[in-house]
């Protein structure tokens, strides 16, 4: 199958390399009357089998000498740039003019604007501009000269391969030769170049050491592609052959600049990982790759834009049809386009972060994973909420993860019958207890005998917690509950609960129901000593289980 592939590929190489110049001839005449003419009669007359420099001087408006060197030099340019001539599409009109300056000239490349011809009183030569820069564009394309077509003139170097001269093919093996020597050399020196440019602490990592190997590679191939496209006009290929040759490797340098931009972006990306490492947003990171593939699409698209337009694509034309499709499909895909702008907005606004509790539109979870389309987010029922990124750019967000301080608000019901100055005390103690505790805020709370309840006397507890998580949250509060609690025992204040109850204040012949309270003193001993009980739990419950606490009740 494969030597089916190459068979075909030869073939058709071949058939390009040997399509012959057309050889109908042309009038002495009617040479310089059309842009044709002129063209024409100058490639024809230096071709191998019709070779007459004399009369390719026709085409030149200069002294019979000049005329000839200046021919023969012109050709040399356009074969050694690979400009292949099709004289087909060739303008033959006497009165051509053209459409962009409104001026009697033609270009016969439009990336080469030295090269036109032009008319002159009514006749048509190559213009002055061209004639003047000849020797210019032939020193730039053969900056060691045309030294190697005259030492192989002997017949023998002269038998032709597939359109190629045996000398030529050597040329093109000394050619592969050398750019081996220089990618060999080239990689040896640039890879230090790059370590020196950067600094030192960046190639000692291993990371950034491949990486910069694999950058040295591509800058190397990349240096050694335009020597060789630099040296290849030196053999003088046929211009369909060089033309070839010549588009080939500027489009595999077109190449190696996208790998050598990309590897700069994969290095780029990858020190900004290491910043990125020590932050404590976690968007940061997810931010991170996303904004490495869009560096990478943008680099392919502007190199795809220009190696299009190295090929001779109208690449204006083409921006404007893919501007209109384009248009077609965001109107299709709105809701895609406005959720990866959505997305955008959140990884720049960072209006919250992996980890945080926030709460919107009857959603209420932790944020799971923040992606190009979508934000997932955990509710505390385990399910998994996907939310499109558009929306939640559109909307206001409550994010609990992000407050200094998390609230505790309760109300704590005692009987009706607790004595007002025992409440008091009963107080007292709790903030005592705020005061003491490690996450608690010292500076505000209110804890106060706030309203009479149907079945209790109501104390508000409302006050704040500096803790990160809502893990730390929930064990600050079990803490001053637990401390609450213990208070309460201590003091022995009852907590109400609602219920209705038969009373019976006195049953004659018994004592009373009602307890009897503590003296103030005795009340206020046992809350200091609650108190001490109390800090000395907090301070020794880190790493306890809550289930095994035992209350450390008075004596």
């Amino acid at each position: 199958m494969q030597f089916r592939i190459a068979k075909v590929l030869l073939i058709v190489f071949t058939f390009l390399i040997n399509i012959p110049f057309s050889k109908a001839q042309i009038d002495g005449q009617d040479v310089n009357k059309t842009p044709y003419g002129v063209i024409y009669n100058h490639l024809y007359y230096l071709q191998s089998d019709s070779y007459d420099p004399a009369k390719a001087a026709r085409s030149f408006q200069l002294p019979q000498e000049e005329a000839e060197d200046a021919a023969i030099k012109l050709k040399q340019i356009l074969d050694g740039e690979g400009l292949y001539v099709d004289i087909n599409r060739l303008p033959q009109k006497r009165n051509y003019v053209d459409t962009t300056s409104g001026e009697s000239i033609y270009f016969i490349e439009r990336n080469e604007p030295l090269i036109y011809v032009e008319k002159t009183d009514s006749l048509w030569f190559y213009s002055r501009t061209t004639v003047n820069n000849i020797d210019k564009l032939h020193s730039e394309i053969y900056p060691l000269g045309t030294f190697l077509s005259e030492w192989f003139q002997k017949p023998v170097w002269q038998n032709e391969f597939l359109g190629i001269q045996l000398w030529q093919w050597i040329g093109l093996l000394g050619l592969l030769v050398i750019g081996f020597i220089v990618f060999f050399l080239l990689s040896k020196i640039v890879l230090p170049l790059i370590k020196r440019l950067v600094g030192l602490q960046f190639g000692k990592m291993e990371q950034f050491q491949k990486d910069f190997k694999s950058l040295a590679r591509l800058i190397s191939l990349a240096i050694t592609t335009k020597i060789l496209s630099y040296l290849l006009p030196m053999l003088m290929i046929t211009p369909r052959v060089n033309s070839f040759l010549i588009k080939g490797l500027g489009i595999l340098f077109l190449f190696f600049l996208i790998f050598i931009f990309t590897k700069l972006m994969v290095v780029v990306f990858h020190y900004l990982g290491k910043i990125t490492a020590k932050t404590e947003n976690p968007l940061d990171d997810q931010l991170l790759p996303v904004l490495h593939k869009i560096a990478n699409g943008i680099i392919w698209v502007v190199g795809g834009i220009y190696i299009l337009d190295y090929l001779d694509v109208n690449v204006t034309a083409l921006l404007a049809g893919i501007s209109i499709g384009g248009l077609a499909l965001a109107l299709a895909a709105q809701d895609t386009v406005k959720n990866f702008f959505g997305s955008l907005m959140i990884f720049v606004d960072q209006p919250f972060k992996i980890g945080d509790w926030i709460n919107f539109d009857n959603v209420d979870g932790v944020v799971e994973e923040v992606g190009l389309r979508s934000t997932r987010i955990r509710t505390f029922a385990n399910s998994i909420i996907t939310v499109p990124n558009g929306n939640l750019a559109n909307i206001a967000i409550n994010n609990y993860g992000m407050r200094r301080y998390r609230r505790f608000t309760t109300k704590i019901g005692v009987t009706y019958d607790t004595p007002p100055e025992l409440i008091t005390i009963f107080v007292d103690g709790i903030k005592e207890i705020i005061q003491l505790h490690p996450t608690s805020r010292k500076d505000y709370f209110e804890v106060h005998l706030n309203e009479f309840g149907a079945s209790s006397l109501n104390i508000l507890l409302y006050m704040f917690f500096d803790a990160p998580t809502w893990t730390d949250e929930l064990k600050g509060r079990h803490e001053i509950m637990a401390g609450v609690i213990q208070l309460a025992s201590d003091l022995g204040v009852r907590f109400a609960f609602p219920t209705q109850t038969l009373h019976i204040e006195e049953i004659p012949g018994q004592n009373s129901l009602t307890p009897k309270p503590k003296t103030m003193a005795e009340a206020k001993a046992q809350m200091e000593k609650s108190l001490k009980n109390i800090d000395q739990f907090i301070k020794t419950r880190k790493g306890t289980d809550p289930t095994k606490f035992k209350p450390l009740g008075g004596e």
